[in-house]
């Protein structure tokens, strides 16, 4: 995907004003990698309810039977993927998330369950609210062509329209308040062009550890959960262009 193709579509789907918009403009957007699912919202907390589960998803054309399903029998308190979620910082494929080996065949049945309804192979990546609570975007498609060079686009693709569904479903109060510096926006803005903390440091002219400081800074300012969220975020609200 060329850049301006990529910068075309953040545009559209943080201009979305409804979230099934967002999960439509991100369809189009992620066609091209051989996607064709999409699923996300807030990851439930142990013992939630299934309707109130239901009610925290945000956008998503899962299968409707394997979805009632998944909800019903509060399989993302086994779902390795969701495990993962929890503690990871990037957007990962579902083949690198391991149960727990007290949950292992309750997974491996939820799994084998899963693929009968056409989901065998996918991405996620993890993201917060405006109130910090930990969500999930899962992808998924028959044909998933993603060469590794082309998960950073991916990756800002669904924690733009994570973060924008997200926004349009808080109160304004809800949204973060905390101004980032100026260090703080220039590292972002480096950051949206691909470059690394490393070559972020020598263009600042600043030594790495202190790009990594400034990156911690705003996740924490703006409810990140990843970097990848955190460029998301500052793209929506307008912090970089």
């Amino acid at each position: 995907m060329k850049a301006d193709d990529l910068l075309a579509h953040l545009d559209r789907i943080r201009h979305a004003g409804t979230p099934d918009e967002v999960g439509a403009r991100l369809a189009a957007a992620t066609a091209g990698f051989g996607i064709d699912r999409a699923l996300c919202g807030l990851v439930p907390l142990p013992a939630t309810p299934p309707a109130e589960a239901r009610r925290a998803i945000f956008f998503g054309n899962w299968p409707s039977g394997w979805l009632e399903r998944y909800v019903a029998r509060r399989y993302a308190e086994i779902d390795p993927v969701i495990a993962r979620v929890l503690r990871a910082d990037r957007l990962f494929g579902w083949r690198e998330a391991c149960a727990d080996a007290d949950r292992m065949a309750l997974a491996r049945q939820m799994m084998g369950e899963a693929r009968e309804h056409g989901l065998s192979d996918g991405f996620a990546l993890p993201f917060a609210n405006g109130a910090g609570r930990r969500g999930s975007i899962s992808l998924s498609g028959e044909r998933i062509e993603l060469a590794p060079a082309r998960r950073p686009a991916l990756a800002l693709l669904a924690a733009s329209a994570a973060d924008r569904a997200a926004a349009l479903l808080e109160t304004p109060a809800a949204l973060p308040l905390a101004p980032l510096t100026q260090r703080e926006r220039d590292c972002l803005s480096w950051a949206a062009e691909g470059k690394t903390e490393w070559e972020t440091a020598i263009i600042l002219d600043i030594a790495p550890k202190t790009v990594e400081s400034h990156f911690a800074a705003a996740r924490r300012k703006l409810n990140a959960a990843n970097k990848t969220h955190l460029v998301a975020k500052a793209f929506r609200l307008g912090i970089i262009d």
